[in-house]
C-alpha cells in the first residue's frame, strides 16, 4: 500500500525548517540543502513545493503573517472596548519581539529583498497587502473609539500608520540590539503616548 503524504503538513514543515536557516544564516547565504536537511527530507523534495528559494520565501512571508495573524487574534480574543483592544495590542506587539524573533529577522531579508527591483512584483505587494491589512484594523479600533467617546481622532488612518511605523521601529531597534531597552517600559512609554495622542 502507497505511503500518504500529508502535503499541507509537508509544506509547513519545510516553511518551518526555511524560517529556522532563514532567521540563523540569513537568506541569501542559506542553501536549499540547509532548508532540506532541517525539513529531515531530500533536497528535491523541497522543489516538489517550491520553485526557487524565492519563492519559498515569499511563501514562507505569508505562512508567518498567517501565524502572526493568528497571534494576534489570541491575544485579542474577549475585549471590546477600543482603548482596552490599543492597550492589548501594542503590548502583543512588543511581545512578540521575543516570541517571534526568527519572524523579525527573516522579516528583514523579506524588507530587503522586496526593495530589488526582480522582486517588486512579488514580494512588495504582498508587504504592502499585509500593512494595508494591519493598518486597517487599527483604523476599524481608532473609529470605534472615536464613535464610542474613549478617543478623539479626525485622522484615524494618519494615527494608525504612526502607531504601526513606531511598532516597526522598535522592532528593528531591538533586533539589532536587544539590550538598547526594557520591553515593558517601552510598552508602558509607547502606550501612553499612542493614548495621549488619541486624547
Amino acid at each position: 500500500m502507497p505511503i500518504v503524504v500529508d502535503k499541507e503538513r509537508k509544506r509547513s514543515e519545510i516553511l518551518e525548517a526555511a524560517m529556522t536557516v532563514f532567521a540563523r544564516k540569513g537568506f541569501h547565504r542559506s542553501k536549499m540543502e540547509e532548508v532540506a536537511a532541517a525539513a529531515k527530507i531530500g533536497k528535491g523534495t523541497i522543489y516538489e513545493y517550491f520553485d526557487s528559494k524565492h519563492q519559498l520565501l515569499q511563501a514562507l512571508h505569508g505562512y508567518m503573517l498567517a501565524k502572526l495573524k493568528e497571534y494576534y487574534a489570541e491575544e485579542l480574543k474577549g475585549i471590546e472596548e477600543p482603548p482596552e483592544i490599543l492597550r492589548r495590542f501594542l503590548a502583543a506587539a512588543l511581545a512578540s519581539f521575543r516570541q517571534w524573533e526568527p519572524f523579525f529577522y527573516v522579516f528583514c531579508d523579506v524588507w530587503a529583498e522586496a526593495g530589488r527591483a526582480e522582486q517588486q512584483s512579488l514580494l512588495r505587494a504582498q508587504l504592502r497587502d499585509a500593512y494595508k491589512s494591519a493598518i486597517d484594523d487599527l483604523v476599524l479600533v481608532i473609529e470605534a473609539g472615536v464613535a464610542g467617546g474613549f478617543f478623539h481622532c479626525d485622522r484615524p488612518r494618519l494615527e494608525a500608520e504612526h502607531i504601526l511605523a513606531c511598532v516597526d521601529g522598535l522592532a528593528l531597534h531591538w533586533l539589532y540590539d536587544p539590550q538598547a531597552f526594557d520591553l515593558d517600559e517601552m510598552t508602558e512609554s509607547l502606550t501612553r503616548t499612542a493614548m495621549r495622542s488619541l486624547g
